[in-house]
């Protein structure tokens, strides 16, 4: 009695015709290209080449399929190529979204600080209501390599703005000037309305810069000499806020740069 080979066809049943190499050049090549397309869709404006790379590629790759199909050819590569393409074309849209919403918030972010008023991060608000955390006018705290002290505010200082300079403008909203008291406890030169930034937190939840205000005032900042360590000054900051932002509206200051982002705030009243 013969043994019949499992891999040998029946008596009478044709043997089924060779596994070949038909789409593999192009299964290869989209697979290469797909590859390529998925490293490149996530960098910014390269990435629309990166879909172009895809659509190609899967282009390369559905041809490839079709031509295993026919000629008995192995579809692995074509699939393979087929399913990084399409994921590397979803990606160059999904990523393009995000860049896109990133540089409309940061075009936002700046136009909306160019007239010198931002909105005020939560943090800042709710230091701003807690009245433990806001000092008294005229206590010192640390800001820096300052010991700063904002010693007066005046929240109609429109009078002292013409009385200053009688060719300063009237004001948009309210004028409010501010006294600060400084001394420099750093190794080198400091030059305090560089180093330091006053800012106004008005209740409105907006946060007022010293560019709001182009007025002289009778001790401008900008005059005060560089202090050695224990060197003290004090000059005047003003600022030009709707009147309804003054209410509970308290003075802030930090360093013009720091890493940290930490700031003092000061009663107005």
């Amino acid at each position: 009695m013969s043994v019949q080979n499992p891999t040998t066809p029946a008596p009478g049943v044709p043997a089924p015709a060779p596994k070949t190499t038909a789409g593999k050049g192009l299964g290869i090549a989209a697979l290469i290209v797909a590859i390529v397309a998925l490293l490149l869709c996530w960098v910014p404006i390269i990435n629309n080449f990166a879909a172009f790379l895809g659509f190609v590629s899967l282009v390369l790759g559905i041809i490839s399929l079709v031509i295993a199909a026919k000629r008995r050819g192995s579809k692995g590569l074509g699939i393979a190529a087929t399913v990084i393409s399409v994921v590397a074309i979803v990606m160059v849209f999904v990523t393009q979204a995000a860049y896109v919403a990133a540089i409309d918030s940061v075009s936002t972010a700046v136009e909306d600080s160019m007239d010198g008023e931002v909105a005020a991060p939560a943090e800042v608000v709710e230091q701003a209501a807690d009245t433990a955390k806001v000092l008294a006018l005229g206590k010192a705290a640390t800001v820096g390599s300052y010991q700063v002290a904002v010693t007066s505010v005046d929240l109609n200082g429109a009078k002292d703005i013409e009385t200053a300079n009688p060719f300063n403008d009237k004001a948009k909203g309210q004028y409010v000037l501010a006294d600060l008291s400084v001394t420099y406890e750093g190794d080198k030169e400091g030059t305090a309305w560089m180093d330091l930034q006053p800012e106004l937190v008005g209740s409105d939840s907006r946060i007022y810069d010293t560019s709001t205000c182009m007025a002289v005032t009778e001790k401008p900042a900008a005059e005060t000499p560089g202090l050695t360590r224990g060197g003290s000054a004090s000059y005047q900051v003003c600022f030009d806020v709707p009147k309804a932002a003054l209410k509970d509206a308290t003075l802030r200051v930090g360093e013009t740069i720091s890493f940290d982002d930490e700031s003092v705030l000061w009663a107005t009243k």
